[in-house]
């Protein structure tokens, strides 16, 4: 059963200038660790696309389980792809410690170098 669906834009020229404004602050209020490392290394195009997606996916995810973005702290979830797909990853900070065993989020992220999209469904199985 679907409890949830979320989805968000985000500019990536807006999200760019943020990074060039306030950088590594703004890199660690919007990615999870994990995240972080993944895109140490990108350049400035890349990074902002990379950012751009994951903070779309978040406040999709905000959305789809009613929490909002201050009670998800972006920070505490990362976004990472598996061989599975994208797997969503949360630590007890999170508005999503309180998803239960059978509940399964699944995410969606597409951009270009405009805009980034992101849906999130929230299923209890």
């Amino acid at each position: 059963m679907i409890l949830g669906i979320g989805s968000d834009i985000a500019e990536t020229t807006r999200i760019r200038q943020a990074i060039e404004r306030h950088g590594q602050p703004f890199l660690r209020r919007v990615l999870g660790a994990a995240e972080q490392k993944q895109c140490a290394q990108y350049g400035p195009v890349r990074l902002a696309e990379f950012v751009a997606g994951r903070f779309a996916a978040k406040e999709a995810l905000a959305k789809a389980v009613g929490c909002g973005l201050a009670k998800l702290s972006m920070a505490s979830v990362s976004l990472m792809v598996t061989d599975d797909g994208l797997h969503v990853m949360w630590e007890a900070r999170s508005a999503l410690q309180r998803l239960g065993a059978r509940d399964r989020l699944h995410v969606s992220i597409s951009h270009t170098e405009q805009i980034a999209f992101a849906t999130a469904i929230w299923e209890r199985l």
